[in-house]
């Protein structure tokens, strides 16, 4: 029992500091969006994988003379980024978390038992949270699925809703009803949302607002 407790911890734990993470790159690219007043463009690629590994980078959606940057150019200056986010095999927390990943089914294994996002607030009354998500492992706003997103240089707000979705792994796969995250951006808005649900393996699967 002792043992199953220690695991369950550490996976909350790989969760709690994979949104953190996540969060710090997406801040960073807002900021970087205020201070320079030009358009910056958030894209990801890869899987939760050593072969394929999962990275977020930022970069200037266009060079000085106005051309546009490409997503593959961003992510691979994102590479040698101190603020991207990437798969790092030896990493303990991705040992025991992921980022879900389009057709990866694991939020649907992690969601057994727990409360359902559409239950709880603020995505219950609201049809702005209530219409973006479906299952995070094929919805189209995924951030996993959609590529990359842009925050405006004029208005500093996000050009698309879209959310990154964090499960607890063990083995390479989910946990079932174990820890959840979720991090949400709306449309047009610049405010970065951060969820977190324990999971019913740690005895609380109550959704809450970080």
């Amino acid at each position: 029992m002792a043992g199953v407790s220690r695991l369950g911890s550490r996976s909350s734990g790989a969760v709690r500091a994979t949104l953190d993470e996540l969060e710090g790159t997406l801040s960073a690219a807002h900021k970087r969006c205020v201070a320079t007043g030009g358009d910056v463009t958030i894209a990801v690629q890869g899987e939760w994988a050593s072969g394929n590994p999962f990275l977020l980078a930022y970069g200037d959606a266009t060079t000085q003379a106005g051309v546009a940057v490409s997503s593959s150019t961003i992510l691979a200056q994102g590479l040698t980024s101190s603020e991207a986010y990437r798969f790092l095999p030896k990493n303990p927390n991705c040992l025991h978390a992921g980022v879900v990943a389009a057709g990866s089914g694991w939020w649907s294994v992690a969601a057994s038992g727990n409360t359902a996002l559409s239950t709880v607030e603020p995505f219950k009354n609201q049809d702005a949270f209530k219409s973006l998500l479906s299952d995070p492992s094929s919805d189209a706003a995924n951030l996993s699925n959609l590529g990359s997103v842009k925050i405006s240089g004029v208005n500093k707000r996000f050009n698309s809703s879209f959310y990154i979705a964090v499960v607890g792994i063990r083995n390479g796969n989910a946990i079932p009803g174990g820890p959840m995250g979720l991090i949400v951006v709306l449309n047009n808005g610049a405010t970065i949302y951060k969820f977190y649900n324990p999971g019913v393996s740690e005895n609380n699967d109550a959704w809450r607002k970080l």
